[in-house]
Order: structure tokens, then sequence, then C-alpha cells
């Protein structure tokens, strides 16, 4: 009996099924359009330029940004990273170093079959299939916890995921402190403030104690539960926390953002910036740093003591500077965009402001909806405040409430749409009609 060789079609479509039977990033639903995977991608970058010491997560961190440079068509620099995810691996997991390599041999399989290279796509997944034959488990508790690591990092919508990822990865080694840390973030981040009871604020709080117990030089750790501390009432222990961590010279900004909001609310605006510019005095090259001092501005810029500060317009002409400097370092983020505009309407720069926003309303094709509510939120607020023109500005809150995505700036538009109705504004019956035909969407409920 005659057997036919099996053609390359036939073979390529055998080497595709094996490899989305590997764990990897390919494999994990981290498909995204590409204004996220950009975000995501220029977060991963400022981490990685900002971790000052080498830790157990930074091949996971090279792998992850592999991932999305691969997504996003930049396939040597994937390659770059890849090789640089295999160093760290190798350098930080030197007693289960071959079964930590699995996810990392399945994106380079990926990467190749994307190439067109088979043969070395067929050569990773082989290793693969060698590193997990004796392993009594399709899915080492190593692959589940660079899996929680990812979704973790990845987005609000995958952190239920991620935890469950992270409580399979400790059932097999449930002294791992890396993965201690990891659930407790994880799980302080799955849930909104909204939704936090007393219970839940208590069991956060426990497994932050518990995970800084296992890693008092983890800053984000720290941060996070002082931050929890003071939402719990437990204030001036927070406050002794806090001090300990400024005392000491930053050099990995990991929860440097929530210190800075720690700061603002509990202390002043201006410990903010202080910290932020003393900061960004000894890392002068941070984008990171320049971004977080610039939020610092725009807090102290926009708070009510400071309205009434002779001197602000200093203080409004350094943000500018800092924002201009920003956008240039981050091209594609919206919000920084959208908060140069802010400083601009505050320097009597309307027009810049204007520019801002034509451009980005010229662009919007293909923008991911959510983005483009924000654009018409913002804009919306900006006629009305800047222009005084209040016509287009319902026009453009409209535009935020008709995409239905249940966002902070699809509520503020329904609110101010409301509002106008409820003080019997010229348009009110027009958005009345309009909120009436939202197909049961609440807003007409809310009146």
């Amino acid at each position: 009996m005659a057997f036919s060789c099996p053609t390359p079609k036939m073979a390529q479509n055998s080497l595709k099924i094996r490899l989305q039977g590997l764990e990897c990033h390919f494999t994990w639903k981290l498909d995204y359009n590409r204004s996220k995977l950009h975000k995501l991608r220029e977060t991963m970058i400022d981490i990685s330029s900002s971790e000052g010491v080498q830790c157990s997560w930074t091949g996971y961190l090279y792998n992850f940004l592999a991932y999305l440079h691969h997504a996003l068509g930049s396939t040597e620099d994937a390659l770059h990273c890849l090789k640089k995810a295999e160093e760290a691996i190798r350098l930080n997991s030197p007693d289960n170093v071959e079964l930590s390599l699995v996810v990392h041999y399945g994106n380079l399989a990926w990467v190749h079959y994307h190439q067109g290279e088979l043969t070395e796509s067929q050569t990773y997944v082989e290793k693969v299939g060698r590193l997990l034959q004796d392993n009594p488990s399709p899915c080492p508790g190593v692959v589940w916890g660079e899996r929680a690591w990812t979704l973790n990092k990845f987005d609000v919508s995958k952190r239920k995921a991620a935890l469950y990822c992270f409580r399979m990865a400790l059932k097999g080694d449930p002294e791992n402190k890396m993965l201690r840390c990891g659930y407790a973030m994880a799980f302080n981040k799955s849930v909104e403030k909204k939704d936090i009871t007393p219970k839940l604020r208590s069991e956060m709080l426990e497994h932050l104690r518990i995970a800084r117990e296992l890693d008092p030089e983890d800053v984000y750790i720290t941060v996070m539960y002082l931050q929890r501390l003071a939402e719990n009432g437990q204030v001036e222990e927070a406050h002794k926390l806090a001090k300990e961590v400024i005392e000491k010279p930053l050099d990995s900004f990991g929860g440097f953002g929530i210190l800075l909001y720690f700061l603002r609310d509990y202390i002043s605006n201006d410990s903010s910036i202080d910290l932020a510019r003393r900061t960004l005095e000894r890392h002068p090259n941070s984008r990171q740093l320049k971004r977080h001092l610039g939020k610092c501005y725009k807090w102290k810029i926009f708070s009510p003591e400071e309205k009434r500060n002779p001197m602000r317009h200093i203080l409004i002409e350094n943000a500018v500077n800092l924002y201009e400097e920003v956008v240039t370092l981050y091209p594609k983020s919206l919000a920084a965009k959208l908060e140069l505009s802010a400083m601009y309407k505050e320097s009597g720069r309307v027009d810049r402001a204007d520019k801002i926003f034509e451009d980005l309303l010229l662009d919007r094709e293909g923008m991911e909806p959510q983005n483009l509510q924000k654009i018409y939120n913002w804009y919306a607020q900006h006629l009305f405040y800047a222009k005084q023109d209040a016509s287009r500005s319902i026009d453009f809150h409209k535009k935020a409430v008709e995409i239905m995505l249940p966002t902070d700036q699809r509520d503020s538009s329904i609110h101010v749409l409301l509002s106008i109705v409820h003080n019997g504004g010229d348009r009110a019956k027009e958005i009345v009609d309009f909120l009436d035909g939202l197909n049961g969407e609440g807003a007409v409920g809310q009146f």
C-alpha cells in the first residue's frame, strides 16, 4: 500500500495546530486594537527602562514586550526583547530554568512561524514538548505565574482571570514570595473603588501585609499597602511608611504614581510636586517621571486654593513647557495631548488647544470607541468653557453619549445634558427626545 508524503501545506497546518496548543502570549487571547497595544507597549518600555535591578519577573516583562512589538509589526524589536527575556530568565531562575523557558520558547515558535521560518518554529515547538514530557501537569506553576503576571498587566478586564492563574501557580509553590506579591497586587486591583466593602478592604490589607512581610523591599507593595491603610483610616501609620519610602533613593518607579496620589490626598499638592521634582533631578532622562511631574502640576493648577494664587500663571507656564515635552516623548498618548490642551486653555492659548482637538478629530477614523468618546467629552467641555459655544458643546456631549460604553466620560456628558433639561435650556426638548431614543440605556431614568 502506497503512502503519500505530507504536502508542505499539510505540514504547515499540522504545525499551526501544535502552536495553538502552546502556553504563551500568542495563545492567551491578548489581541486588542492598536491604540491599546501602543499604550501597553509604552508602559512596558517605561517599566523596563526604570527598573533599577534585575528581578524575578524581568523575563516576564521582556516576553510580554516582545509580544507587543510583534503585534505592532516590529519583528526585529520582538526578537531583541526575546533575547533579553532568555538572559533574564537564565539569570533569575537558575533552579528551575528549563521549565521557566516554556512560555519563552512558545513565543519564539510563533514569531518564527509568522516570519515563514517553519523549521525554526518546529524546533521550538519540539523544545517545549521535551520540557513538558516528564511534567505531571501540561501547565507548570511557573507558566501559570507568567500568565497571571501578564494578564494582570494587560487590562482591567483580565484581572479576574489573573487571580485564577495566580491561585493555580500558588498551588504548586505556596511559599513563592513573587507569586504572593503578585496575587496581592492583582487582588487589590481587581475591585473597583465603589465596590469595596469594609470586609473586602480588610482582606485587601491582609494580602498586602503578608506580601510586605515576605518582601519588605518591594516598593510597589509598600505603596499599595500604605494607600489601603489611609483609606482604612490608619492615616498616621500610612504617613510613617510613606516617609520611609520617600527617604530612600528611588531607582525603580513601580508604585510611584500611587505614592504621588497619596501625598496629594493626605498631605498636599506641593509635597507631590516636590517628590516628583527631586526624583526627576536624579533621573533627568526619565520620560515617565516627566509625565508624573506634569500630573502633579495639573492637580495643583486645578485645586481650589491655587485658583486664588496671583502667581498661578508661573506654574501654568511650567506645566505647558513640560507637557509639550511629554507629548513629544509619548506621541501616541491621547491623555497627554488632552492634558496639554487643558494647559493651553489655562494659559490663554485657546487657539493651540483648538488645534489639538482639530487634529484629533481629523484622525478619528478607526479610533478606539472609548478614546473617541473621551475626545468628544473633553471637546464639549472645551467648547463651553473656552469658546463659550454652548450649542456646539451640546452637540459633542450627545456624540459622547451615543457611544454606548459605560465610562466616566459618558456619565459626565449625560449629567451635563440632564442639567440643561432641568434648567429648561433652549434645547431641553431636543435633549429629552435624544435620551429617550437611546433604547433603554437608562439615561432618561436619571431625570
